[in-house]
C-alpha cells in the first residue's frame, strides 16, 4: 500500500503542478488581454509550480527510464569495464542526487526560511522543498531500477549485462 502510494506521488504532484500552470497561465493571458485586469500572483505561483514541476518530474521520469544516456560504448565493452562504467555511473548519479539535491537542496530550504514570495507572502521553503524531496523520490526510483537490473542479470545468462 505505501509502496504504491511513494511510487505514485510524484507523478500526482507533476501532473497537479503542470495542470496548475496551466490553468493559471490561461486564466492570466484571458484576464490580462481581455479584460485588461492581470491576476497579480499568476506568474509567482507558476514559477513556484515550475519548480515543483522539473524537480520532481526528475523523479517520474527516472522512474520510467526516460533520462538520455548512451550506452553504446558501454554494450560494446568486455564484461569487466561494463560493470565498472555502470558502477561509476551509480556513483556519479547517487552523488548528484544525495549530495546536491537532498544536503545541498535541504540546505537551501533552510536558508529560505525568512524569505517570503513578494505578493503572496508564501514562505520560499514550500518552493525549495521540491529539490531536496525531487531527490529523495530520484534516489529511491534509482535503486529500485538498479535492484530490477540486477535481479535480471541474475536470471539471465551470463553474457547479458
Amino acid at each position: 500500500m505505501i509502496l504504491k502510494w511513494v511510487n505514485r506521488i510524484d507523478d500526482v504532484i507533476a501532473t497537479i503542478a503542470l495542470i496548475g500552470i496551466l490553468i493559471i497561465t490561461i486564466v492570466n493571458v484571458f484576464c490580462r488581454f481581455i479584460l485588461n485586469q492581470p491576476f497579480a500572483w499568476a506568474e509567482e505561483v507558476s514559477i513556484g509550480l515550475f519548480v515543483w514541476l522539473v524537480f520532481i518530474g526528475i523523479s517520474s521520469a527516472m522512474k520510467r527510464g526516460g533520462h538520455i544516456g548512451v550506452d553504446y560504448f558501454v554494450e560494446k565493452m568486455p564484461r569487466t569495464l561494463k560493470i565498472v562504467a555502470i558502477i561509476i555511473r551509480a556513483v556519479s548519479i547517487y552523488f548528484v542526487l544525495i549530495y546536491m539535491f537532498i544536503f545541498l537542496g535541504y540546505d537551501l530550504m533552510i536558508q529560505a526560511s525568512s524569505k517570503l514570495t513578494p505578493v503572496l507572502g508564501i514562505s520560499y521553503q514550500w518552493i525549495d522543498l521540491a529539490v531536496p524531496l525531487g531527490g529523495l523520490l530520484t534516489a529511491y526510483h534509482f535503486t529500485r531500477q538498479l535492484l530490477k537490473k540486477k535481479q535480471q542479470e541474475e536470471s539471465s545468462p551470463r553474457e547479458s549485462v
